[in-house]
């Protein structure tokens, strides 16, 4: 037996080495965020490391040793997303952080996380009930971990790791206060409420409001001010109040007037306070990062503010650096006085989490996405901030702060895009006309007679509102031009080559188009924009049109009495089979007559839910479907205001439903959704960030190699989905032992195929080396691959 382990460990060795362009990445099923890090709030030095919580509810730390970053999510052990507050115990050398919904992890010395659910499940069960922001900090002291919530403050033993306590009516007559702050010192916890500072000893009860003593630093008349920040240092404790001109006051037990202000440690915006070896760190926007001295009580600049920035948090590590959290600029590292040089570190990511579409292209495996955005009925809304571009593993930022003007000419607004077979990149804006993108310094910008002859037309003098394109096989692209100019069509067909445009002649509501895909036979469908009432320009809501770019049809119009479950429609997609799908604020409709929409008077069919979640229904009847994607498998995944759904093909079953409650989405407003055919990731664009979800379908060009087995070898604590992909488009696969027995059978979504790893009885598999065989459907393009699995 101990010689066959070997064996397979040397095995193993060898597809390890063989596969390894394949043993990275996001396992089956498994999330990935896609959440900017350029806006730290909060950090916590760790030793070796510095842990920085987002703005965007982004984690990674800083390995001061390598300096490198790393982004932290579920796949490395955490249990939710959305850090809104860190915190590192030195004593035991953990490290705790706290979610936006209230799940607490400690990060154990080990590398293991260790899950602390107990507040989340008693908010979950409205036992607790927790503010919009529930979570405010977290502080150590006394062997515990203080949670500083808006229904009090919970105690978490860090040898035991468990809740011990939970303040929650500690407040004057035992009312529930919100605690942002809390402070352990010389026998005594602090906490920072809305009703002022309490202090209670930790020889008596707490849970008894009575053994707690309200205090206000502040002068009677304004005790309606509110201290959030509280710091011990040496064995002192501080507060200091969020806003407005105050001091840093001193707690001084046994004194008339317990609290005492600090001189010189005035300003117009605190940030936070923060015990070090060296003295307090006082954190404000006026004078950047201060420290009062223990000896002195002089307060000297450390780190200076830069002008138009906020200094959110600072940190001072053993050999006397500071790592700063710096809202605009991000987290750098400086020695102390005026005139460093600081070092600026940031985890690689997209520069906002501003996301109104994307672009998952698999011929170039390259995903974009696009910041800009409108309205629901089609006001400009927001700036855009660029596109983001995600190819071999990293963003590339293509906006205004990282590109010279000569280099991108920053129109507004980009709002989607498209890419031709030779891989040129074309962006519609809202607002700024259409750009041909070869990369930096190699475009085009296509306005009103701008380059001449180009036919855009302004829905306003200066602004050109493009909202879609499509690229055709040739080379070509369509092009959606919403301008309101009635008699006036917006839809163009642009020759890249010849710098030649086409334009589908007027019919009515083609001058406020938005959405367009192309049929197999390469005609466009395009919808009519969503209305209010019948004086709008271009009449009221009236569906889509599929257009003959010939001439030799008219356009025809779809609309509910031609099938569609509502005139209003977000999304146009063609799937595997060459149906015309529709996304609509009241569900989902297809078309799939083969002979095309000019041969046929069908009209739209709204799919029947006839198994699982939904059943008796058309499907999702009663929500906005704002976004829609077909997968590998020909699967159907739709985006709406409460999550994302997978559904089957011919979308009469669910599959699966995705929300905050159940994945890492950072939100339920699923804004629009992709899938990259190559890699089978689900690109998920919410109104708070991108994450990326990875699926079981792909879809195989040419001839399959079958080598892309992840991950290859398994080792014994691989809790996962093993995943082959590379097969042949919905193959026949079988996997078998070294013997031929049949272990698992089944056929591929797309091109890939996954195994939980488990016998037919549901048992995990033994050690052992396994074989992958499958073809297709004609017993064809067949291929083995090996896959070795080492079980506990």
């Amino acid at each position: 037996m101990t010689h066959l382990f070997r064996c397979l460990l040397g095995l193993a060795g060898l597809l390890l080495m063989a596969g390894s362009g394949h043993a990275q990445g996001v396992g089956y099923g498994d999330w990935q965020l896609h959440l900017p890090t350029n806006r730290p709030l909060k950090l916590a030095d760790a030793g070796d490391r510095v842990y920085v919580a987002t703005e965007q509810k982004a984690f990674y730390f800083l390995d001061k040793k390598q300096n490198t970053t790393q982004v932290l999510s579920r796949r490395d052990g955490l249990n939710a997303a959305g850090v809104v507050a860190v915190a590192y115990d030195s004593v035991t050398q953990q490290t705790v952080l706290a979610y936006n919904d209230t799940n607490i992890d400690v990060l154990q010395p080990n590398g293991k996380v260790r899950n602390i659910g107990d507040v989340y499940r008693k908010v979950a069960q409205g036992v607790v009930q927790a503010g919009a922001n529930p979570i405010n900090r977290v502080s150590m002291g006394a062997g515990k971990a203080y949670v500083s919530t808006s229904f009090g403050l919970v105690a978490i033993d860090l040898k035991k790791l468990e809740v011990s306590d939970t303040y929650t009516n500690i407040g004057p007559g035992g009312t529930v206060v919100t605690v942002y702050d809390a402070a352990v010192a010389n026998g005594y916890l602090f906490a920072a409420t809305s009703a002022g500072i309490l202090r209670g000893s930790l020889a008596l009860n707490l849970l008894d409001y009575r053994n707690w003593t309200l205090y206000q630093p502040v002068p009677a008349v304004a005790q309606q001010l509110i201290y959030p920040f509280l710091a011990v240092d040496n064995g002192q404790v501080y507060a200091a109040i969020a806003g407005g001109a105050n001091a840093v006051f001193r707690f001084v037990a046994g004194n008339s007037t317990p609290w005492q202000a600090v001189p010189g440690s005035y300003t117009l915006q605190f940030r936070s306070l923060r015990g070090s070896g060296a003295g307090l760190l006082i954190i404000d926007d006026a004078f950047g990062v201060r420290r009062l001295n223990r000896t002195t009580g002089a307060i000297t600049t450390e780190v200076p503010p830069t002008p138009g920035t906020k200094t959110q948090d600072a940190v001072r590590s053993r050999d006397g650096y500071y790592y700063v959290a710096n809202f605009t600029k991000g987290l750098f590292r400086v020695a102390p006085g005026a005139g460093q040089t600081p070092e600026y570190f940031e985890a690689n990511g997209p520069q906002s989490a501003s996301s109104f579409s994307i672009l998952a292209d698999a011929r170039f495996n390259k995903v974009d996405v696009f910041s800009g955005g409108y309205a629901e009925r089609y006001g400009p809304n927001g700036s855009g901030e660029g596109f983001y571009e995600f190819f071999d593993g990293q963003w590339t930022n293509i906006t205004a702060e990282t590109q010279p003007s000569a280099a991108y000419p920053n129109p507004t607004r980009p709002v989607r895009g498209t890419r031709t077979p030779d891989g040129t990149l074309y962006i519609g804006h809202f607002g700024g006309g259409l750009l041909e993108w070869k990369g930096p310094g190699n475009f085009r910008l296509f306005n009103p007679n701008s380059p001449p002859g180009t036919p855009l037309l302004s829905v306003i003098p200066g602004r050109v509102d493009i909202t879609d394109l499509a690229a055709t096989p040739e080379g070509k692209v369509w092009v959606v031009n919403r301008h309101l100019q009635a008699g006036n069509s917006g839809l163009f067909l642009f020759d890249p080559a010849a710098t030649s445009w086409q334009a589908v002649p007027f019919t009515l509501g083609l001058d406020v188009l938005e959405r367009i895909t192309l049929d197999d036979n390469g005609n466009p469908w395009v919808t009519v924009s969503r209305k209010t009432d019948a004086s709008s320009v271009g009449g009221p809501a009236i569906g889509l049109y599929a257009i003959d770019p010939t001439g030799a049809n008219p356009p025809r119009l779809f609309n509910s009495s031609t099938g569609l479950p509502d005139n209003q429609i977000y999304e146009l997609a063609k799937d595997r089979r060459g149906y015309i799908w529709a996304a609509t604020i009241r569900g989902v409709a297809y078309f799939r007559e083969p002979e095309g929409p000019f041969a046929t008077t069908a009209g739209f069919t709204q799919p029947f839910v006839t198994r699982g979640e939904g059943t008796g229904f058309n499907t999702l009847y009663s929500e906005a479907v704002r976004c829609m994607a077909v997968d590998g498998a020909d699967r159907k995944w739709f985006g709406t205001d409460r999550g994302l759904w997978l559904f089957s093909r011919d979308a009469d079953e669910a599959l699966l439903h995705f929300t905050t409650a159940n994945s890492p989405l950072p939100s339920d407003r699923i804004v629009d959704v992709k899938v990259n055919d190559k890699t089978g990731e689900v690109w998920v664009a919410t109104d708070a960030g991108v994450v990326a979800y990875r699926g079981s379908a792909t879809v195989t060009e040419g001839k399959p190699d079958c080598t892309a087995v992840f991950p290859n070898p398994v080792r014994p604590d691989f809790a996962g989905t093993l995943g082959i992909s590379g097969l042949a488009n919905n193959a026949l696969v079988k996997i078998t032992d070294v013997a031929g027995h049949l272990v698992y059978a089944t056929t591929a979504t797309g091109g890939t195929v996954t195994w939980n790893l488990t016998n037919p009885n549901g048992e995990r598999v033994r050690s052992g080396v396994y074989m992958v065989l499958s073809s297709d459907a004609d017993g064809k393009n067949g291929c083995v691959s090996k896959v070795a699995v080492l079980s506990k």
